[in-house]
């Protein structure tokens, strides 16, 4: 039931198109089993001296009409070619109306799919494999657009053809509706059974395909690490593993619905034989027509074949079942919660930070942060230490809520941070991550990736991150297009165009974390000479490895294992033992002999 409002709820606007191909089955059906009866009256009547015998309250037509079909016997051939045109017509335009109602479908549930994942905590998407959401964005949105556009209207199609044809063989024969319709019961259960085993198989089948999409897309992201280290080769297997499942899996399935279309088809085929064979006797016995035989044949060819193909339509409805509660998983995690206080557009943030008692963990549980207490003033520049995994990237991730932490507070300007709406408090920090992102787009926009960007300011701040010199090299300047995820670009020019998207919105936060560590020495000091420029500006956050960042600073933040155990002035922490003079010595001394 749950699926079905799933499905429903993306139709608005479309019930009246699908109820017109839905009638348009109807009339298919009407059309198509009138044929049989014109055979049989031309058999029994026009060519025999039978009576004519109508079903139902069909007018049966009188001598004159025989005697005139006899004389023009080919109006009859004329009159099959013009119902089965007919009904082909119908055929025809419940195929348009329905491929048009799962198509207009598929793309409200794309679009859908894609605002809601776009909208989703960071948190959500730490978790889940790239492969498998864009397995469930194609794959799954493609089987529900196809049982929609066709298994279902054949669902329909099939239940008419019950409903018309029964009561029409009824009409000229009991008995013979009696053995027409004893393989009938048979082919349900075996369906639903079919239906019930496939089920299982097709959800298996969809795993593993999204697993083998997740190996082809990490494989293919991160190509330069793979042939970096001579990793092509392992790369090969552990795709060719995944593959391998899902060929598996596929022919497990396969084997499955071989078994059913063969044994299936067998049981129709002796349900056919079985009226033949009845209908002869009958026939023989004069106990029916050539006629009526001739049409029960017909007839159980157009009922038995649509029966046996509803397990093949009750099996896509198990897949299309599954598809729809894989697409509902991502649909039903809850959103970031985007309300809360958005000041007035004429006020600015003065970049006021204070951490107060905040420890934070992930969902194993372990704290990652803990008791964290932190003043940052306006303007003023933190520059923050620490060994890898001692929490610095988590603690200024929880600046711009990226996950929300819940023990402790952080205000900003005095106001507590989760008061503010998570999007404005985004527009009001200039990020750089560990890993920048771009896209394979222009330089210019990649740079001036919010809107009211002036190619101006996108040139200014390429200055100050130090790569308008390198993009005047480029032969399309900044225009030109970088490969996926900046591939075409070194990774020191990944890291400065990052750099230059955060300045360019002039924030008052801006957040550097580990945004230096592929530039050179020289670059590193022209960027930090900029920076410095706008030193007061802007609360500044700096996260680094190296110390040459400290200049920079007006204080620095020491952390080691989620605590904060040194906070001062460069000045200050390099006269007291700790972490921050035994970080210094070893840099020195490296330098020292390096030189």
């Amino acid at each position: 039931m749950e699926t079905i409002k799933f499905v429903i709820s993306f139709a608005k606007g479309l019930k009246l198109r699908y109820l017109a191909a839905m009638l348009c089955i109807i009339g298919a059906a009407v059309f198509s089993f009138t044929n049989p009866l014109i055979i049989r009256f031309c058999i029994d009547s026009v060519l025999g001296s039978k009576p004519a015998q109508m079903p139902f309250y069909l007018p049966s037509p009188g001598l004159g009409t025989i005697d005139f079909f006899r004389h023009n016997f080919w109006l009859a051939g004329l009159a099959v070619v013009l119902i089965s045109i007919t009904a082909h017509s119908f055929t025809y335009l419940r195929s348009r109306l329905s491929a048009q109602v799962g198509e207009e479908f598929s793309r409200r549930l794309r679009e859908r799919l894609l605002q809601h994942i776009q909208l989703l905590p960071y948190a959500w998407h730490s978790r889940i494999q790239t492969g498998d959401i864009i397995q469930r964005c194609t794959s799954d949105v493609d089987t529900l657009r196809r049982f929609i556009s066709l298994q279902f209207v054949q669902l329909g199609r099939g239940i008419f053809m019950i409903a018309l044809i029964i009561p029409v063989m009824l009409s000229l024969d009991k008995t013979m509706t009696l053995f027409a319709n004893l393989a009938v019961p048979l082919v349900f259960v075996y369906a639903y059974m079919f239906f019930r085993k496939i089920s299982r198989l097709f959800k298996a089948q969809d795993e593993a395909e999204g697993a083998m999409t997740t190996r082809l897309e990490e494989s293919i992201s991160g190509i330069r690490i793979v042939k970096a280290f001579a990793r092509e080769e392992y790369e090969t297997d552990r795709f060719g593993n995944a593959a391998k499942d899902y060929r598996d899996k596929s022919r497990k399935l396969i084997t499955v619905l071989s078994w059913y279309w063969s044994s299936s088809d067998s049981l129709c085929m002796t349900q056919i034989a079985l009226v033949l064979v009845v209908g002869t006797i009958r026939t023989i016995s004069g106990q029916t027509s050539l006629g009526t035989t001739l049409a029960f044949v017909s007839y159980s060819n157009m009922l038995i074949w649509p029966i046996r193909e509803m397990g093949r339509i009750l099996t896509d409805m198990g897949r299309a079942r599954v598809s729809a509660n894989r697409l509902k998983e991502i649909l039903d995690a809850p959103l970031e919660e985007m309300h809360g206080l958005i000041p007035d557009p004429q006020f600015t943030l003065k970049g006021a930070l204070e951490f107060s008692d905040l420890s934070f963990a992930y969902e194993d549980g372990v704290d990652i942060l803990k008791n964290i207490n932190l003043k940052i003033e306006p303007g003023e520049t933190i520059v923050i230490l620490g060994a890898t995994g001692s929490g610095k990237s988590t603690l200024v991730n929880l600046i711009p809520r990226l996950f929300d932490y819940s023990r402790g507070k952080i205000t900003l300007d005095g106001v507590e941070l989760s008061h503010y709406n998570r999007q404005y408090l985004r527009t009001q920090i200039g990020l750089v991550m560990q890993e920048p992102f771009l896209y394979a787009r222009s330089l210019n926009d990649n740079i001036a990736f919010r809107e009211g960007i002036e190619p101006s300011q996108v040139r200014q701040a390429a200055q100050e991150a130090a790569l308008h010199s390198t993009v005047e090299g480029f032969e399309h300047g900044y225009e030109t297009v970088i490969g996926e995820r900046g591939i075409t670009l070194s990774g020191g020019q990944r890291q400065r165009c990052a750099i230059a998207r955060a300045l360019v919105i002039n924030a008052p936060i801006l957040i550097l974390d580990d945004a230096l560590s592929a530039v050179d020495t020289e670059t590193e000091e022209e960027i930090l000479k900029n920076l410095g420029k706008r030193k007061g500006k802007a609360t500044t956050i700096i996260i680094t490895h190296r110390l040459s960042s400290v200049s920079l600073a007006d204080r620095i933040v020491v952390l080691e294992h989620g605590r904060i155990v040194q906070i001062g002035s460069h000045a200050e922490l390099v006269s007291v033992p700790g972490v921050y003079q035994r970080i210094w010595n070893i840099q020195n001394l490296l330098e020292a002999e390096a030189g």
